[in-house]
């Protein structure tokens, strides 16, 4: 515009550009000198400051002081992909300038568009310089040539000027503006496209009076949209014939593509299921961790992986597995989800049918476990009966302590079993681990006093309070005290250590022991395995399942000959 601006304040007429809505784009500065006003013609139509009359020659132009009678030309110039008029006039008596012509021309030789004009019989009135040297005529004047006289000028264009000739005539026939597609072959092999503009101009009594072409080069995005559709087709192909589901969605959850492959895992065609939500189908139990996805995906460019079930159509819900990519525009926002489904029942089958291999084989051990631990004590007691019965001269009184014994540590062990198996009713409350440590400090104390053992804490005062089950930490703290004082059999130290460390309490104890093997510390919390000569190896299994039902954990370091340290680890919340 600032060119064309330029220009047209070269000419000596009054000159005004009007844009395709009507509204006045730019005068030059002697249409200023011409209506005495800088400010008259901003923001208003063509038709609010100048009067056509019916020869349409002449016409009345507002003005400053009022209106003046001025007569008018006219034609179409393209500015950018548009189609602009200017119009030329001259106050009457109107003073030609001999310049005006030749700068007009100028300006459509300089455009790099294709610019004619042609008359009611197809003669060009006018080509451009863009016009010769596509179709290899450079300086070639083209006024008074048809295209079927050019067509014999250049035979290697003659079904170009073929085309051109059919699609005029479509063109006046149909007596209004036609954008069409034309394309130009190149000595090279390869192929031009002009997006062209063909306007009709009719005299007064309906006759054909100019042909107006305008045509822009659009070979590259032409080729871009032909690469488009060839990568679309590839993935479409693709899509239609996967065996996973390929879906898209737009960010509240719609489909907006649906696979073929659905009607193999949902038993639906995908025009069922195109404009719905899938949260529809889905098994209540899944809805959670599916809104879940589904917000994070929303909320930027991400990847996700789910599984969940769907409902088939016959009523039963499938297991599927879904990875899913949210696309964003340049602003960051998301437009739209694709999603990659597949079937997954055939993998949680064998999942579940490992998990009950697993649970068979734990039952196995646990009850082999069992009866070994069980056997010993019954081996002893039928001995005694055997021999009490044999002879009548020993004192009975003699072996029912050791009796008493064996039976009691039957019963601790089934306790512990029972302890581990059977659901606990459990209150979860606000908790101080200080008072915990007290409370089993002062239970343990006279043991460890006994055993030559000094029990020492260390604890830091910002412990906070945390939710847990008070009796069953205790439980684990005097397990694991136990442990420690058992360990030390020509006594020692014993520490206790609380301290917060990355958003979770570490309650440590530390021993001066007999150390725990490197190759032993995996099994320590394993059924039954203890390196007590009297020890049931249920302490510390069922202490471990205490801990993970406190959503924490129970750490081992040792060395041998120089003591232990058990990590008791406990999130906040």
């Amino acid at each position: 515009m600032n060119y064309i601006q330029l220009f047209i304040d070269q000419l000596s007429d009054a000159v005004l550009l009007v844009a395709p809505d009507h509204k006045i784009a730019a005068v030059n500065r002697h249409f200023l000198d011409l209506t005495e006003e800088a400010d008259l013609h901003k923001g208003k139509s063509i038709d609010e400051i100048l009067l056509r009359h019916m020869d349409g020659d002449e016409g009345t132009l507002l003005v400053a002081k009022g209106f003046i009678s001025v007569t008018v030309s006219e034609g179409l110039l393209p500015v950018h992909e548009e189609i602009y008029r200017y119009f030329i006039v001259k106050e009457q008596p109107a003073v030609v300038h001999s310049c005006q012509e030749s700068l007009l021309k100028t300006l459509m030789d300089i455009v790099p568009d294709f610019i004619g004009i042609k008359d009611g019989e197809g003669r060009f009135i006018f080509a451009n310089e863009f016009v010769g040297e596509l179709f290899e005529l450079p300086g070639f004047d083209f006024t008074g040539k048809t295209d079927a006289d050019l067509a014999m000028i250049r035979p290697y264009f003659r079904d170009v000027f073929q085309y051109c000739i059919e699609t005029d005539e479509q063109v006046w026939q149909a007596r209004e503006i036609v954008r069409c597609e034309e394309f130009v072959p190149e000595r090279d092999g390869g192929t031009r496209f002009f997006d062209v503009y063909k306007i009709p101009v009719f005299n007064p009594d309906g006759t054909r009076k100019n042909l107006l072409v305008f045509g822009r080069e659009i070979t590259e995005k032409i080729k871009s949209r032909v690469l488009l559709e060839e990568s679309e087709a590839r993935y479409r192909l693709l899509a239609e014939n996967a065996m996973d589901m390929i879906t898209t969605h737009t960010p509240d959850g719609s489909f907006t593509y649906v696979s073929p492959a659905s009607y193999a895992l949902l038993g639906k065609k995908p025009e069922e299921i195109l404009g719905e939500s899938g949260y529809g189908m889905l098994h209540p139990d899944d809805e959670e961790i599916s809104r879940m996805a589904h917000e994070a995906l929303i909320q930027g460019p991400c990847t996700k992986t789910i599984p969940f079930r769907l409902q088939h159509k016959d009523g039963h819900y499938v297991w599927l597995e879904t990875s899913c990519k949210s696309i964003a525009d340049d602003t960051g926002e998301v437009v739209e989800i694709i999603g990659v489904t597949r079937d997954i029942s055939d993998r949680k089958r064998s999942e579940d049918m490992l998990r009950q291999s697993d649970k068979l084989s734990i039952v196995g051990q646990l009850a082999a476990s069992v009866a070994h631990e069980i056997r010993n004590p019954l081996t002893s007691l039928k001995g005694f009966i055997q021999l009490l019965q044999e002879s009548k001269q020993l004192d009975a009184a003699n072996y029912y302590t050791i009796m008493d014994k064996e039976l009691n540590r039957i019963d601790q062990i089934m306790g512990q079993l029972l302890l581990l198996a059977k659901p606990q009713v459990r209150t979860y409350k606000k908790t101080c681990l200080k008072e915990i440590v007290e409370f089993v400090e002062t239970l343990l104390q006279p043991e460890a006093i006994v055993q030559n053992v000094r029990i020492n804490t260390e604890l830091s005062a910002e412990l906070p309070l945390i939710y847990a089950e008070e009796n069953e930490l205790k439980q684990v703290l005097i397990n694991l005290l136990k442990n420690a004082i058992d360990s030390m059999a020509i006594g020692g130290e014993i520490t206790i250590r609380g301290e917060l460390l990355e958003d979770k309490i570490h309650l440590s104890v530390e021993d001066q022991g007999c150390g725990i093997p490197a190759d032993h510390i995996q099994k320590m919390c394993e059924p039954f395995y203890t390196t007590k000569e009297k020890g049931t190896g249920l302490g510390l299994m069922v202490s471990s399942k205490i801990m993970k039902e406190h959503k924490g954990e129970l750490k081992f370091e040792s060395v041998e000959g120089k003591g232990t340290t058990v990590r008791m680890i406990l999130p906040l919340s």
